[in-house]
């Protein structure tokens, strides 16, 4: 196994027990719930394998969902953003380091970065909530929970990236 391999790996591990161990337990005003775990589909190396890439997604998604009962809800969501996400890195990448770069403030910027994150973000907490509600009976809970919960992991997301950016910069 690689050096990126392994910190995929830990990264994996990381994630997983956060998500089970703390933030499925944050309800923010009843509506916003912290889910950091997609930082892990978000991080995969551009020049990845589209169909790993699909795999590892489903694997952490059906992770999630034995942690969580829920019945391929969390896998469903993952595989559909890492089947988008091919494209998104397509739109948020500049051309000149689109096939060997991992996505980070470093390869893409501040900007491109979160943007990138952002929609990803959106799009994953978007077809989970909706999938989870099975309706659009009561729109305004279903765009309370999307909108606290894509803030909180977002804010999640981009501290993770300082944290992850603040340690590249100081072994340098």
């Amino acid at each position: 196994m690689t050096i990126s391999g392994l910190k995929q790996l830990l990264l994996f591990i990381l994630l997983v027990f956060l998500q089970v161990g703390l933030f499925n337990k944050i309800h923010l005003f009843g509506f916003a719930t912290p889910l950091p775990y997609i930082y892990f589909i978000i991080k995969l190396p551009g020049n990845m394998n589209r169909n790993a890439v699909l795999l590892l997604s489903a694997f952490i998604g059906i992770t999630i969902d034995m942690f969580e009962y829920t019945p391929g809800i969390n896998m469903l969501a993952c595989v559909i953003i890492s089947f988008f996400r091919y494209y998104l890195l397509k739109v948020f990448t500049p051309r000149d380091i689109f096939d060997n770069y991992v996505p980070s403030f470093n390869a893409l910027g501040y900007g491109l970065f979160l943007r990138y994150a952002g929609m990803m973000i959106f799009l994953f907490i978007s077809v989970l909530f909706i999938t989870e509600a099975m309706s659009l009976f009561d729109p305004w809970t279903l765009f309370c929970r999307i909108a606290g919960s894509f803030l909180l992991t977002f804010l999640l997301i981009f501290a993770f990236e300082n944290i992850n950016n603040t340690g590249k910069q100081q072994r340098r």
